[in-house]
């Protein structure tokens, strides 16, 4: 049955999280790299136009993070690169994480850069290999600030485009009748239709029980190119709910129940609880 195969096809919960985990890992150390590039190449555009030297403020202060010996700055290219890099890779991630949690945009952006200024001064400064920013030459902050907000707003853009809603996985249409999801909110799926089938096989419960252990819920859907539309569920609780709005809306759909209905409203949309799987879309959110 296909309700049945549903839920069956869920991972573990453990199993589950530790993909996702994995997941926001590899793209946000994509959004870091794509972040040091763009960083990277704005520095050397720079130099080229001021004649700035490179600075081995980021050798400094691995070495001592290392416990290594001091060494001509010349024979610490490599890890003046490494730290370079490593620091704005490695914490490409958190943006990610931000974006998936809903902080995306220019403000989500704008938070990363300062987060990205307090962990490079909080190592440079905790290892003695820098000075605080306010004791510098203020063309050297002003670089140093641009440069940071090149990188935090390059990887934020990057992570917001990869970002991946965490109720996505879980709202997914899935299996053959993923095909029938791309109709849009305004007709029940496949999906929906095989269980109410289903439902009227010689193995399913008496109508009176199932209508019992049904409940209707108000659920808001969002779609590509449209938020907030309010549709009517009839499902056994409010994740049921949520997966049968996301399966009717596409494979690229959210949704989030926002209250379950009373009888009264029950009555006034003329809903049938016997009827499990009903999605019923509303003119106005008037719940």
């Amino acid at each position: 049955m296909t309700g049945d195969r549903l839920r069956t096809d869920r991972r573990p919960h453990g199993s589950g999280r530790r993909a996702d985990l994995g997941s926001t890992l590899a793209r946000g150390l994509v959004a870091g790299a794509a972040g040091v590039a763009a960083m990277t190449l704005a520095e050397k555009v720079e130099q080229s136009l001021t004649g700035r030297p490179n600075s081995y403020v980021p050798a400094h202060t691995l070495r001592r993070i290392l416990g290594l010996p001091p060494r001509p700055d010349r024979e610490r290219v490599g890890m003046n690169w490494a730290m370079h890099w490593g620091q704005g890779i490695a914490l490409g991630p958190l943006r990610m994480l931000m974006a998936e949690r809903g902080m995306r945009g220019s403000v989500a952006s704008f938070l990363f850069l300062n987060l990205r200024l307090l962990n490079d001064q909080a190592l440079e400064n905790a290892t003695g290999a820098g000075a605080p920013p306010w004791s510098w030459p203020r063309d050297e902050q002003r670089i140093d600030l641009l440069q940071k907000a090149i990188y935090a707003f390059v990887t934020g853009y990057v992570a917001d485009g990869m970002a991946q809603n965490p109720d996505r996985a879980r709202h997914h249409g899935r299996g053959d009748d993923r095909e029938a999801a791309g109709e849009g909110i305004l007709r029940r799926t496949a999906l929906s239709k095989g269980r109410t089938a289903a439902d009227q096989g010689p193995r399913s419960a008496p109508r009176e029980t199932r209508a019992e252990a049904n409940r209707a819920y108000g659920v808001r859907v969002d779609v590509p190119g449209r938020a907030g539309v309010p549709v009517l569920v009839i499902a056994q609780d409010e994740l049921d709910a949520e997966l049968l709005a996301a399966e009717a809306a596409g494979p690229d759909a959210h949704a989030e129940v926002f209250r379950e209905l009373d009888r009264d409203e029950i009555r006034e949309h003329g809903l049938d609880l016997r009827d499990r799987g009903s999605v019923r879309p509303l003119a106005t959110l008037r719940l």
